[in-house]
């Protein structure tokens, strides 16, 4: 049963649907959106729509074998102009070889999560999906408070961060009326604004949902 520590916001379903619908992204399902068809068809939208997002391709995901820096997070350092400076194309914790479809999604700064209870048979999906700049697989355990102190020490550390530091929306910080946003915040003003960007715990009870093969009669 894979499960996640993200940092990031709710995306609802509505605007999920409204959003495919207008990018008449073919390949995207919103009512599933994690698969890995549909979250590099959707992903690839959000870089080709907002260039305040930090330059990331699949294409040159491909070309380019990731390296393992030595707290276990892949990384590779690109940017959408020099102006913006080096980044690292995937921010993931370490371990955790769950969700095969997730791991599809290494190439993008940004990600997209779905919850799922296979046991609730009362919803075809949840009102919501995840959109996230950090993510971390939990196979077993992990340190809730350590992945939050290396996710400040990222952002204090990027001259382009995804958010801008204590005058952020993510529980707790201080609210602060800004003229300045990362471009995670200006993510979340584009897809669901008024969302709170905070820290969430994702817990999906089946990524593949495959239909069950019954034997011929």
């Amino acid at each position: 049963m894979p499960a996640y520590l993200c940092h990031g916001f709710r995306w609802h379903r509505r605007s999920v649907r409204v959003y495919v619908v207008v990018q008449n992204l073919d390949d995207a399902s919103p009512e599933w959106i994690i698969p890995a068809k549909s979250a590099t068809c959707i992903l690839e939208s959000f870089y080709n729509l907002f260039d305040f997002l930090p330059y990331c391709s699949p294409s040159d995901h491909d070309i380019n074998s990731p390296v393992s820096s030595e707290d276990g997070n892949l990384t590779q350092n690109t940017s959408r102009a020099q102006s913006r400076g080096h980044r690292s194309r995937s921010q993931r914790g370490h371990g955790g070889t769950s969700g095969a479809d997730f791991f599809a999604q290494d190439w993008s700064v940004v990600k997209v999560l779905e919850e799922y209870d296979p046991m609730n048979l009362d919803e075809v999906s949840r009102p919501y999906a995840y959109v996230a700049d950090y993510v971390v697989p939990v196979d077993l355990s992990v340190s809730i408070a350590e992945e939050m102190q290396k996710y400040e020490e990222r952002v204090k550390a990027d001259r382009d961060p995804p958010i801008m530091g204590p005058g952020s929306d993510e529980t707790g910080r201080k609210k602060a009326n800004k003229q300045r946003t990362g471009w995670f915040e200006k993510l979340r003003d584009q897809l669901q604004r008024g969302e709170e960007i905070r820290w969430y715990v994702v817990v999906n009870g089946d990524e593949v949902r495959d239909f069950p093969e019954y034997p011929q009669e």
